[in-house]
């Protein structure tokens, strides 16, 4: 399990490993795979896995497993007076706006879903296709052609296809979790530290 964050402007590998950040208790840890381009920061108990690029400009910063880095996090906003965004923002990818994700996001699907589509016509008739032996696509393109030799009309109709392959294969090969209020709560303690935790 990770997360990802991004700066909103570009800060050296330099400056941010050149102790201004120690004044919120937060300094380098140095660990048996610190590189050039990957240094970790730590709380002293948390850390944050710093991704270098070429230019020498932090590229991207990765917390790993169950620790919290919010304290190093807010160090970094704070010292080099940047916005910090995760993979969940739309801003991490360069959208200003969810409403810009959400269209980029509407765009490559509907490319996905005619590419596939193109795909699974090539598998029933037999030609060259993208569909790859063993995937998750191999079993959809099965099932289309398993529906397709039922109803020959449906190679045609591609939403009526590409819905009816999607249920098909969430009823017969998805696995469906659910997580409960206690699943929700035991999550949250493993991620809470005791400083974290409401004091009386």
């Amino acid at each position: 399990m990770s997360t990802d964050f991004t700066l909103s402007k570009k800060v050296t590998a330099r400056d941010l490993f050149g102790g201004q950040l120690e004044k919120f208790g937060v300094r380098e840890h140095v660990r048996s795979d610190t590189s050039e381009r990957s240094r970790s920061l730590t709380d002293g108990r948390s850390y944050l896995t710093v991704y270098v690029a070429d230019d020498g400009f932090v590229g991207c910063l990765t917390r790993y497993g169950a620790n919290a880095p919010g304290k190093i996090l807010n160090a970094i906003a704070e010292v080099f007076e940047t916005e910090i965004f995760s993979e969940y923002q739309p801003q991490f990818f360069g959208f200003a706006t969810q409403e810009e994700w959400d269209a980029a996001m509407k765009k490559l699907h509907d490319q996905h879903q005619r590419e596939f589509y193109a795909d699974i016509c090539a598998y029933v008739r037999g030609e060259p296709n993208n569909i790859r032996r063993g995937t998750i696509g191999e079993i959809q393109a099965r099932i289309a052609k398993q529906l397709i030799a039922e109803h020959a009309t449906m190679i045609g109709e591609k939403d009526k296809l590409l819905a009816a392959i999607e249920a098909i294969y969430h009823r017969d090969h998805a696995a469906v979790v659910t997580i409960g209020p206690e699943d929700k709560a035991w999550a949250e303690m493993l991620i809470t530290h005791e400083d974290d935790l409401p004091q009386a």
